[in-house]
């Protein structure tokens, strides 16, 4: 989908794909399951991405199969003003989500030269 709009996508199936990522090649932004089966929740993600991607969390959007994955981390996803979507979501929103995201990125890149 987003590919399609424009944007270039990587993949990566495990949390520990994500770090191994992460850690070694910058990304505008970030769009990743809630609740990887067996590995990271979103808070869990979240906290990491604070911790050894600084500034990296404000460029995330989780999406979630559905609204009891969510439950969990929902308080601490609103405290922290984390997007995230529930599926079924409409392909706009997920493009209107992945430009903010990116309109914030750079936004930050400018800031900071």
């Amino acid at each position: 989908m987003l590919a399609g709009a424009g944007a270039t996508v990587v993949t990566a199936r495990t949390g520990q794909d994500v770090k191994t990522r992460l850690l070694s090649e910058p990304f505008d932004a970030l769009i990743m399951n809630g609740n990887l089966p067996g590995q990271w929740t979103a808070k869990e993600s979240y906290q990491w991405l604070k911790e050894n991607c600084p500034g990296m969390e404000g460029h995330v959007l989780f999406t979630f199969s559905n609204g009891l994955d969510l439950e969990d981390g929902r308080a601490y996803l609103q405290e922290n003003n984390v997007p995230c979507l529930v599926k079924p979501f409409e392909v706009a929103e997920l493009i209107a989500q992945a430009r903010r995201l990116l309109q914030q990125a750079q936004a930050a890149a400018a800031s900071a030269s």
